[in-house]
């Protein structure tokens, strides 16, 4: 694992199946155990239909604002460590999970590799993503755009999300 000087990144959390909330809490608590990562905020947890063509549950969603020393590569690796203690079982692409952890910006940084794309490829596209992570930057230009987060909701398809109000389902 490489060390570099510190870092701004936002990780975005996901689960619709099993217990959500408990899923998004858990992913939380252990993220910020992590060496190498300072949880700095978390947003409010949203709720929201998936998205795409698979009929699944309604997916929660949070957004991490985290302090890292780590190279971009080790903070995927560490998503997906999150994911597998947790026991995610990748059977569908785009498929029902019990969490999800993405990078989706990672300081000004832009990546595209086999491995990683950062800004994450569907950030501008999705409001679960773009919700949460105004919630913590307020309404700035992100890396990669021209345009402010809230004219790149305005330019999306009419779209639900909530704040989860913490009943379980």
């Amino acid at each position: 694992m490489e060390l570099r000087d510190k870092t701004r990144a936002f990780l975005a959390l996901g689960s619709n199946i099993d217990n959500r909330g408990r899923n998004i809490e858990s992913a939380t608590s252990i993220l910020s155990t992590k060496a190498g990562l300072l949880l700095y905020r978390a947003s409010s947890i949203y709720e929201s239909p998936a998205a795409g063509d698979i009929e699944q549950p309604d997916y929660l969603n949070r957004v991490l604002e985290v302090e890292t020393w780590l190279e971009p590569m080790d903070v995927l690796n560490l998503c997906l460590s999150v994911e597998n203690e947790m026991g995610r079982v990748r059977k569908k692409a785009k498929g029902p999970r019990n969490i999800d952890v993405d990078i989706l910006l990672y300081g000004d940084m832009i990546i595209r590799t086999d491995e990683l794309s950062v800004p994450h490829l569907e950030l501008y596209k999705r409001p679960f993503f773009l919700v949460p992570l105004k919630e913590l930057l307020g309404d700035v230009i992100p890396p990669g755009e021209n345009r402010r987060i809230s004219e790149i909701l305005a330019g999306l398809s009419p779209y639900e999300i909530s704040i989860y109000d913490g009943k379980p389902y």
